[in-house]
Order: C-alpha cells, then sequence, then structure tokens
C-alpha cells in the first residue's frame, strides 16, 4: 500500500507539467457572407375561376322528357341555336286542341252575333221584349269573350310547344352537359342544361387578404392601378 502512494506522488508532477502545456488544434475555415439590403420581387399566386365575358344557365322552360341533345360538350354554338328537344307530343296535342277551341268559340260568336242582329231588328218591330234583346247583346257578348280567352289558350300553348326547342341565347361555348336522352327536366331543375359562357373576353375572380391588398393600394396608389398591371407584384426591402 505504502509502495501505491508512493508512486502516486512521484506522478503528480509529472501530471502538473502535462495539464500546463497548450495543445495545438487545427484550426478550420468557414465561408462567410456579407449581409446587404436590396428589393427583391416576391410574387403570390392564387387559386382563380376563369370566366367568359358573360355565361348563361340554359333552363328548360316546360316539363318533359328530353328526346334529343343537337350539341356536343364544348361546342360553339350561336344565338338562337336548337339545343335540346323536349318531348313535343303533349304540347302540340295542346296546341291543337287550343285551335280546335278557337274554331268552336268564332262559330258561336257569329251565331251569338246572328241571333243579337235579329233581335235587334224584332225589337224595332216591337215583337221581342228589351229582355230578349238585351239577353242577345249580352250573349254576344259572353261569346266574344269566349273567342278572345281560346286565342290566349292557342298563344299558351303555341309558346309552351316553341319552349320544347331549347336555343341558345347567346353566342358561346358549351359547356359540360350533365343530362342525357330521356331524362325528364323542368324548369326547377337545380342544375342547368347546359351553360354557353362567351368566351371572347375571359376574366379570373380570385381572392386576396386584406393586408395584401393594402400593400397593393400603398405600391400602386389604387386597386385600379393595380389592376392595371400586367403581373400585380408586390415589392418588399428584406
Amino acid at each position: 500500500m505504502k509502495k501505491i502512494i508512493y508512486l502516486m506522488l512521484c506522478c503528480l508532477p509529472l501530471f502538473a507539467a502535462c495539464g500546463g502545456q497548450k495543445q495545438d488544434v487545427p484550426g478550420e475555415d468557414y465561408k462567410t457572407l456579407t449581409v446587404t439590403t436590396s428589393d427583391q420581387t416576391l410574387q403570390t399566386t392564387y387559386p382563380v375561376t376563369l370566366r367568359g365575358r358573360q355565361t348563361v344557365e340554359v333552363r328548360p322552360q316546360v316539363s318533359g322528357t328530353i328526346t334529343k341533345i343537337c350539341i356536343n360538350e364544348g361546342d360553339a354554338v350561336r344565338q338562337g341555336q336548337v339545343l335540346f328537344i323536349i318531348d313535343q307530343v303533349p304540347y302540340q296535342a295542346a296546341l291543337e286542341t287550343a285551335l280546335a277551341n278557337v274554331k268552336s268559340a268564332e262559330a258561336k260568336l257569329q251565331t251569338a252575333k246572328l241571333t243579337a242582329d235579329s233581335k235587334e231588328e224584332l225589337y224595332k218591330e216591337k215583337i221581342v221584349s228589351d229582355f230578349d234583346r238585351q239577353t242577345a247583346i249580352n250573349q254576344l257578348l259572353e261569346a266574344e269573350a269566349a273567342l278572345a280567352q281560346a286565342k290566349a289558350e292557342e298563344t299558351n300553348a303555341r309558346n309552351n310547344l316553341s319552349y320544347t326547342e331549347v336555343k341558345s341565347p347567346v353566342d358561346g361555348v358549351a359547356s359540360m352537359i350533365p343530362y342525357r336522352v330521356g331524362a325528364l327536366v323542368s324548369s326547377s331543375i337545380t342544375e342547368p342544361l347546359v351553360t354557353v359562357s362567351d368566351d371572347q373576353e375571359v376574366y379570373a375572380y380570385f381572392t386576396m387578404a386584406e393586408n395584401q391588398m393594402l400593400d397593393l393600394i400603398q405600391q400602386y396608389g389604387s386597386l385600379e392601378d393595380a389592376c392595371r398591371q400586367p403581373y400585380p407584384e408586390q415589392r418588399k426591402r428584406v
């Protein structure tokens, strides 16, 4: 045990001598960059919705099943061009009924007119009473009203028949067609038969945060001036 303690005491000066020496450590070179201020262009992307100059949803004005689709998706269509045909049979029958009613009303009107003229002559001869004369006049007025009503129904039936041919209200390009032949449609359908877009001019619709709008106003003076820029940019000092 004494030998071990003696050996440790002898080694202490050596440890002290080693601890006092500064050892050389090889250094490393690092690349450095001097930071300076400059103008940089920060570009921001926005999800947009593209729409033509005029976009019109085409919907039927009468109810029925589609019997023919006259266009394809993506076709260029003209104003007044027939796009769809709805079953015309019931509307053709309604028109024929209306025409028959008009003829019947015209015949009744002629009869009422002859009766009224006859009663007028008989009244002048004091053969019939004023009551009979006035009754004939009232029947004539009633016949005239019935004819006017029949003609109005004829006009309505003609319009309904014409509405079975769904036409394009504007020039443009047809969108996707969600309906097929045999589909039952009406004026209350939630999805239009087709959408016709005039793509002579195309507009992009997007939303922008308020702070971004303020930045554009600060840079260009107003939103109108910013919109006139071909590529609106935001310049910030970084």
